[in-house]
């Protein structure tokens, strides 16, 4: 569909190639919509509305996302570069699920991501701070150079996660599940030598 025949409001809609490049999907509402193969660089979503969407093999860079509305919106299988999360607004409904991406430079500060999905995802440089991640899961996902600083990890699920660098005293980690050997990683901290 073009991008230009995008209505305010769209409803169980499918867009396929769509580039919004070009048209800002500010200020527009999507309800139970799939985006697949859809690119969106330098765009903006300023208080958009997207409520059951699946954005499947798309590319988001640099979107703008303040004030966003993102009611069960799963990200599948996607390249997602420089997006602030926390500038969403989270006071209705926020939830998401993030399987398979590539994330990087991601911001989720200060956001409520309990139960959240990161599996499978390739999150590299990502912020999480003050970040209320109880039950979240990491499964399998690779942490490189991602920040967890005065986040609730109780029950997360790290099994099978690689590359992450969790310090146990600024964060809670009551019940979290992690894997050996990249357990290891929880001691970074510690200066300390395992043998």
């Amino acid at each position: 569909m073009d991008n230009k025949l995008i209505p305010v409001d769209s409803e169980e809609q499918h867009f396929t190639a769509l580039d919004a490049t070009t048209e800002p999907l500010a200020e527009k509402s999507f309800f139970q919509c799939d985006f697949e193969q859809c690119t969106f660089v330098d765009t903006s979503w300023k208080n958009a509305q997207f409520s059951t969407c699946t954005f499947k093999n798309c590319t988001l860079n640099q979107v703008a996302m303040d004030k966003c509305r993102l009611h069960d919106v799963s990200f599948v299988d996607c390249t997602i570069i420089g997006s602030n999360f926390f500038k969403c607004d989270t006071s209705f409904l926020f939830s998401i699920s993030i399987e398979k991406c590539l994330l990087k430079y991601g911001n989720f500060s200060q956001m409520k991501l309990q139960k959240t999905s990161f599996k499978g995802s390739t999150l590299h440089e990502c912020t999480f701070l003050e970040t209320n991640l109880i039950e979240a899961n990491f499964a399998l996902a690779d942490l490189q150079e991602t920040t967890f600083h005065s986040c609730d990890l109780s029950r997360a699920n790290f099994c099978g996660a690689k590359n992450y660098s969790i310090d146990p005293q600024l964060n809670k980690v009551k019940k979290a599940h992690f894997s050996f050997p990249e357990v290891v990683g929880l001691l970074r901290g510690f200066d300390i030598e395992i043998k």
